[in-house]
């Protein structure tokens, strides 16, 4: 056998790994305006619920008294590997490597994306239903305010998308505190809607209010929206919700331990190689405060 038969398969993983990367990168972006991306090498993430450490107390020039964050609820987050081979043949390589490689590529980058993007909807769709760090669920009408487990707040509604009903929760979320009893701020100009709603927050926000990849929102004063589901996953029907488009991606965490990457696998038959897709991630929510959702009957 020539040489080219032996080395085809890492000549074509540079072409399938730049289209790899860009594809990924390119499709992703939309999620990393709503969830804080973390990179790490441990295998647990501590998410901490938002607060500090109450007022500063009066300083008499000689005392200084410590601060205490102890009545936060800790989240912890676990990442989970996932990874997919795609076998390609010395055959379909030699007859156009690089139409190939970008076919390979582009296959194993949108099912990564697909993989986190599933995950990401999850999380909105399960936030009825999946218990968080303070005892209920992510959307609930009873969440301790902090480790105490006394006073209670609401950030669950059950009504239909409207203003009215957008006005009425913002005021809901005005009366928030945080865990070490100041009051809660936050700007709820993000409005997140099931696949079924998108007209209806289209016609709230605005025809050009689409959250994008490039739409940063912070302190644009206009309402977007973002549709956050898609199948059966994710927010569905009448579903919605409202959030603090700067304080939820400090409590919605994307949690990598390796970021979606390609690898090439060549097997003991030389014209056969196996291109994996691989990564280690998980998302994991902290407070509820700057989220209010609405679950209609």
């Amino acid at each position: 056998m020539t040489n080219e038969i032996y080395t085809w398969a890492n000549d074509m993983y540079p072409l399938v790994k730049k289209r790899f990367d860009d594809r990924y990168a390119s499709r992703m972006n939309l999620i990393a305006n709503v969830a804080g991306i973390v990179k790490q090498d441990e295998l647990t993430y501590e998410l901490a619920g938002l607060g500090g450490y109450g007022e500063l107390p009066v300083y008499d020039g000689k005392n200084l008294t410590a601060a205490d964050g102890a009545k936060a609820f800790i989240t912890t987050v676990t990442p989970v590997e996932r990874a997919l081979s795609l076998p390609v043949s010395y055959k379909r390589a030699k007859i156009d490597i690089v139409g190939e490689a970008e076919k390979t590529g582009t296959r194993l980058a949108d099912s990564a994306y697909m993989t986190v993007l599933s995950e990401f909807y999850r999380v909105f769709g399960n936030a009825f239903t999946t218990v968080g760090a303070d005892g209920v669920s992510w959307a609930s009408a009873a969440h301790p305010v902090n480790t105490d487990k006394g006073a209670t707040f609401s950030n669950l509604v059950k009504t239909e998308l409207s203003v009215e009903a957008i006005t009425a929760a913002q005021a809901q979320a005005a009366n928030f505190v945080t865990a070490d009893g100041l009051p809660f701020v936050a700007n709820f100009d993000l409005l997140l809607v099931s696949p079924e709603l998108e007209a209806t927050a289209r016609t709230i926000c605005g025809e050009d209010a689409l959250l994008t990849p490039a739409c940063g929102i912070g302190g644009h004063g206009q309402m977007k929206y973002m549709v956050c589901g898609g199948g059966s996953l994710g927010l569905s029907g009448k579903q919605w919700a409202i959030a603090d488009s700067m304080l939820l991606p400090e409590v919605l965490k994307l949690v990598y331990i390796t970021e979606p990457n390609v690898v090439v696998s060549p097997r003991d038959n030389p014209l056969v190689t196996d291109y994996i897709a691989y990564v280690d991630f998980a998302f994991g929510f902290g407070d509820a405060r700057p989220i209010v959702f609405s679950n209609p009957a």
